[in-house]
């Protein structure tokens, strides 16, 4: 069964979250679901679909969050741009350009064209 939303995109920043999420959009053809990082009941609500990829800003809702157990099968990436919180458990990858976001996206995305 598709994943309705295989990419889900939890923003702090609507500007940025609006600009990822369309960049997203445009380059793979898949649809983005994107949250605010402090609407909790949306999170979880989001996070029920099991995405494959999750891209996030930090916040303090998803500080308190453990992102790996509620999406175990998603690939997390932190484009959060304050300096000195630390990384998310499990969330090797921050993007440095929009072209290595979307290096970190596809892979995740590649059986979906398979589906």
């Amino acid at each position: 069964m598709p994943h309705k939303h295989p990419v889900v995109l939890l923003y702090v920043h609507p500007l940025l979250g609006q600009g990822i999420a369309s960049h997203v959009q445009a380059e793979t053809g898949v649809e983005v679901q994107a949250v605010s990082a402090i609407d909790l009941p949306g999170i979880r609500r989001a996070l029920a679909g099991d995405p494959r990829v999750i891209i996030f800003e930090r916040s303090p809702v998803i500080d308190i969050l453990d992102l790996p157990a509620l999406a175990p099968h998603a690939v997390l990436i932190d484009v959060t741009d304050t300096v000195g919180l630390g990384p998310v458990p499990k969330a090797p990858f921050v993007p440095t350009s929009a072209e290595s976001l979307l290096a970190a996206v596809q892979p995740a995305l590649a059986h979906l064209s398979r589906s």
